[in-house]
C-alpha cells in the first residue's frame, strides 16, 4: 500500500519537479556563466554546453527513476 501512495505522489509531482529542473534549477544565468568562463580561460559557450549536457543527464535520471 505504502509503495502505491509513493508511485502515486512521484506521477503527479514528476511534471512539475521536470519543468522546474529544466526551466529554472538547472539554468546558469548569464552572468554567472560569463564568470565561469573568463575563470576556467574557455569560451562561454563552451560553460553553456557543458551545462546543457548536465542538465539533459540530470533530467534524464529523473526520468528513470521510479520510487
Amino acid at each position: 500500500m505504502r509503495h502505491a501512495i509513493l508511485r502515486w505522489a512521484w506521477q503527479v509531482v514528476k511534471p512539475s519537479l521536470r519543468e522546474w529542473l529544466g526551466e529554472r534549477a538547472l539554468r546558469l544565468p548569464a552572468h554567472q556563466r560569463d564568470a565561469l568562463a573568463h575563470r576556467l580561460g574557455v569560451p562561454p559557450q563552451t560553460v553553456e554546453q557543458i551545462a546543457t549536457l548536465l542538465r539533459q543527464i540530470t533530467l534524464h535520471q529523473q526520468e528513470r527513476w521510479n520510487p
